[in-house]
């Protein structure tokens, strides 16, 4: 089954770490679509922190103009009201078991019967990601691809639109994928080297990264391969688009982790069959979600 799930008032740490468990954890019982910034009547379960003021608030609206299943996260996993309730240290652990067990009460007819305890669990660590302030030269230069494409504006959503990463120390092909991408619905945050790049993963949540090999400081293969082994990010598809073309340079781009290796300049065909595999296989070739999110397959 599938459920939509709003998030409110949460970190930008916790929002991240929810949207990873409920969307990338494998052999879930429901599929889930997380939703931020729309009222709680668009959804059919609503998480909300309960220590932050517009937790609260997020909550009071939830009760008041919704039959949304509430789930209260909080320090101490007592705070809030309802049976629904988790501690901080506990989400990687118990979010799933938790909502698994509040739908299938739901299910019954017994939504306010509460599950077992879930503020027992260890807390749980990742490393931190240095943040760097990005630079964009403008600099005129040859088109990425092959051929170029004239882009379509995207329509409105009900869910957060596909999100891209287009790292270049290039401006004029950081614009040419930025125009690329939307084509097919996605919005773009571009970056001009690794650090700059590191900075937004860290602030955003990313569908696709496209990454250059040559840039200023860390290169293309070193971020891809820190992406890689970072457990925030590493579900991240990563395409790397280059101008090196050799066995040795594929070898390594594959060493490094990435998802797909395109050479510069790549036809217009090769690179949306490229980033549609990559989303495909992202999101586990549920196309319903993925047109829910504003994705439109190139023709």
């Amino acid at each position: 089954m599938a459920f939509s799930v709003l998030l409110a008032g949460m970190t930008v740490r916790d929002d991240r770490m929810v949207e990873i468990v409920l969307t990338r954890a494998p052999n879930a019982k429901h599929r889930y679509t997380v939703l931020r910034h729309v009222p709680a009547s668009h959804a059919d379960i609503v998480i909300v922190d309960i220590d932050s003021p517009a937790g609260v608030e997020a909550l009071a609206e939830a009760r008041a103009s919704s039959n949304a299943m509430v789930v209260c996260l909080s320090d101490s996993g007592q705070s809030g009201e309802g049976p629904y309730r988790i501690d901080r240290r506990s989400l990687l652990l118990r979010l799933l078991r938790l909502l698994d067990e509040a739908i299938a009460a739901a299910s019954n007819g017994n939504r306010r019967t509460a599950p077992a305890n879930a503020s027992t669990s260890p807390p749980a660590t990742m490393a931190a990601v240095p943040v760097t302030p990005a630079a964009a030269p403008e600099v005129r230069e040859p088109s990425v691809f092959a051929a170029a494409e004239d882009v379509v504006p995207s329509g409105a959503r009900d869910y957060r639109p596909l999100q891209a990463l287009v790292v270049d120390d290039s401006a004029t092909v950081r614009t040419q994928l930025r125009d690329a991408l939307a084509q097919i619905g996605m919005v773009t945050e571009v970056a001009d080297s690794a650090a700059a790049a590191l900075a937004l993963l860290e602030q955003g949540r990313f569908d696709l990264a496209l990454l250059d090999v040559v840039m200023p400081g860390a290169d293309g293969y070193e971020l891809c391969r820190t992406i890689k082994h970072n457990p925030y990010t590493r579900g991240i598809p990563v395409v790397m688009l280059t101008s090196r073309s050799s066995p040795f340079d594929r070898a390594r781009g594959a060493l490094a982790g990435c998802d797909s290796y395109l050479t510069k300049p790549v036809s217009a065909q090769a690179f949306f069959a490229a980033v549609d595999k990559q989303l495909r296989r992202h999101f586990r070739e549920n196309y319903e979600l993925l047109h829910a999110r504003g994705y439109r397959a190139h023709a």
